[in-house]
């Protein structure tokens, strides 16, 4: 394959199928309830692995290939495991991030061939590709822009507060959301979506209002 096009569209639909399946009503998303709604999909820190297999810590980074996290697919079971590192004190944001990337790298289909996703074993096109899409469906699943629109976000620290992530993954976010608002598309989906979030941002809306009365009564 000479060209590798990210499919925007088919990343979107994913999504979107989570937010509705799921019913999801807020932010932050809760990752954990998101990944145990697949019956195939197992999590397990390095912390447990280090122990179930009696290793030490560099034995397990040695075997799981990563500092943040990986999957291991059994094909012939079509069953995944995600690694998560919960040794080197990686903040909470941190680690939904890489829960999330690598759910997005399963629901992509990126491990159909692969029982791991190597940089090894791919071209370099092939593998940016790859992480491409999955950092693609992690902002999406975490910030979808249909929601951080209607809570009218003004820069990256609201998307921090409002969806839990990192400072440095709540920039690359806004910067995406600002190019998403010069081009935005709105599916039914979306508004559903939307309709589901409904409570929540009026929650949103009322703190928002009790904020500015507050600090107008100085």
């Amino acid at each position: 394959m000479n060209t590798l096009t990210i499919r925007y569209k088919y990343i979107k639909n994913i999504v979107n199928d989570i937010y509705l399946k799921l019913n999801i009503t807020e932010f932050p998303i809760d990752i954990i309830e998101v990944i145990n709604s697949f019956d195939n999909i197992k999590i397990v820190s390095y912390h447990q692995f280090m122990i179930d297999h009696n290793l030490t810590k560099e034995e397990t980074f040695e075997i799981l290939t990563s500092e943040e996290g990986c999957t291991d697919y059994f094909k012939r079971l079509d069953r995944y495991i995600i690694y998560y590192n919960d040794i080197d004190n990686k903040s909470e944001e941190r680690i939904r991030w890489t829960l999330t990337h690598e759910l997005g790298h399963i629901l992509c289909c990126h491990y159909s061939h692969n029982t791991k996703i190597f940089s090894k074993d791919l071209t370099e096109t092939e593998y940016r590709y790859k992480e491409a899409e999955a950092n693609h469906f992690t902002g999406l699943l975490l910030s979808n822009p249909i929601i951080l629109k209607k809570l009218n976000v003004r820069c990256s620290y609201d998307i921090e507060i409002f969806c839990a992530l990192s400072s440095e993954a709540s920039k690359y976010r806004y910067d995406s959301y600002k190019k998403w608002c010069k081009h935005q598309f709105i599916t039914s989906s979306d508004r559903y979506i939307v309709r589901n979030f409904q409570n929540y941002l009026d929650r949103k809306k009322q703190d928002y209002a009790e904020y500015l009365a507050f600090m107008n009564s100085f």
